[in-house]
């Protein structure tokens, strides 16, 4: 790469993402079907993906290892014809990431009516083994810790839920409520309690991290910083490191409404950051993908309007 500002910074970010562990690749799999495949006729020629992760330092094997255990965890399925396989997400999964695709690209202010759903699984029946899956399971999805055995959340919707109570066979065995504040003047405070439940100090340090792992590259790009000459590969490699990197803190992120977190949220830096650093490179980076990428039909299509909106409100 030839020295400039943003050469730098993106050489710098490359290296340590090389030096990330190989266990790694699935999640990285993962945030490509969410970033690229979906917004491509949702199916990629298993060739594309290693064409398109090697400059990442992901060889063949890797991808190939990598999209075996993502098929045995139903999250994607292949089409074989001849000698090619071709890899879409399962429907599961593809509900999945459309979730995160909005939280990640088309963020919108909740507005919160001062409820929470409690989830109570103390109750007689369920033994110790389901108690700690369903601890697992509810706090994956969002679920604050209140107590032990006592699991809250503001705006989660029920059906997920429900979903989880009924995976596990425990329907019948579990108390589940609507509750709200009795005083909000009276005890710990809601915010207070948030901070505590949800583990907000260690959201907290992973959102500053990637503040101070991008932030130099933004500064980069700004006029003058020679993104609208980059190359089309580096721009990919930077677009797919970037959202990988965001995408993983906000599998940990509970989804709050603004009226419960902290003032000056430094989520919201974040996102911001995210959003300055994509919207230049995302048509440069989509040269690299429309040149490289095949599904069944033949080479990708151009996306359609939704995707070229992402992070427009932003």
């Amino acid at each position: 790469m030839p020295s400039n500002p943003f050469h730098r910074q993106l050489k710098t970010i490359l290296d340590g993402f090389r030096k990330e562990p190989p266990s790694r690749t699935p999640s990285l799999v993962a945030t490509l079907f969410g970033d690229v495949v979906e917004s491509h006729n949702r199916e990629i020629w298993l060739g594309s993906i290693t064409a398109l992760l090697e400059p990442l330092g992901v060889n063949e094997r890797l991808v190939r290892t990598a999209v075996y255990r993502l098929a045995k965890d139903n999250f994607v399925e292949s089409t074989k014809i001849g000698r090619r396989s071709y890899y879409r997400l399962t429907e599961p999964a593809r509900k999945n990431v459309s979730h995160y695709d909005q939280l990640i690209y088309y963020p919108s202010n909740k507005t919160w009516d001062g409820d929470w759903t409690l989830v109570f699984t103390g109750t007689q029946g369920i033994n110790a083994s389901k108690r700690a899956k369903l601890r697992k399971e509810l706090t994956w999805l969002g679920y604050g810790i209140i107590a032990p055995n006592v699991y809250g959340h503001p705006t989660e919707p029920i059906a997920p839920t429900q979903s989880i109570l009924a995976k596990a066979g425990v329907t019948d065995q579990v108390v589940v409520l609507r509750a709200s504040n009795y005083d909000p003047m009276y005890g710990l405070g809601t915010k207070g309690m948030v901070r505590q439940c949800f583990k907000l100090g260690e959201l907290e340090k992973k959102y500053a991290a990637f503040i101070k792992h991008y932030r130099a590259l933004a500064k980069a790009m700004q006029p003058g910083g020679y993104v609208e000459q980059e190359d089309p590969e580096h721009c990919f490699m930077l677009r797919i490191m970037l959202i990988h990197h965001y995408r993983r803190i906000l599998l940990l992120d509970p989804e709050l409404p603004a009226e419960l977190l902290p003032d000056n949220w430094i989520g919201r830096e974040a996102q911001a950051l995210c959003a300055a650093i994509y919207r230049p490179i995302e048509a440069i980076s989509e040269q690299h993908i429309l040149r490289l990428c095949e599904n069944q039909a033949g080479p990708f299509k151009p996306t359609s309007a939704r995707f070229r909106k992402r992070f427009a409100a932003l």
